[in-house]
């Protein structure tokens, strides 16, 4: 059986929310568990700031390396020529 990343994520999420909410809501008491309970508290949000950094990172880094493709480019600049020159044979009047 193969998982999607959607099925993945979410079993993640589940693995992270029950014992969270188990211990915010009191369900499970334990001394350490009081001595950290704002840090416990705060960490859903530690973890949505450290995802957006993540995720920033991620699209900034792919950005930057972004490979250009010379040979698709003059590809794709004959084919938008080509086009035109179409276009125009059929009575197509473009504004350069």
């Amino acid at each position: 059986m193969v998982m999607t990343n959607l099925q993945r994520w979410l079993l993640y999420i589940g693995l992270f929310a029950i014992p969270y909410l188990a211990i915010v809501t009191g369900i499970l008491r334990a001394p350490v568990l009081t001595k950290w309970e704002l840090e416990i508290q705060l960490l859903p949000l530690v973890l949505l700031v450290l995802f957006g950094a993540y995720s920033a990172s991620v699209v900034l880094y792919r950005t930057f390396t972004f490979n250009d493709c010379p040979l698709a480019a003059k590809e794709l600049q004959e084919q938008i020529a080509l086009a035109r020159k179409d276009l125009k044979e059929k009575g197509f009047i473009f504004r350069d």
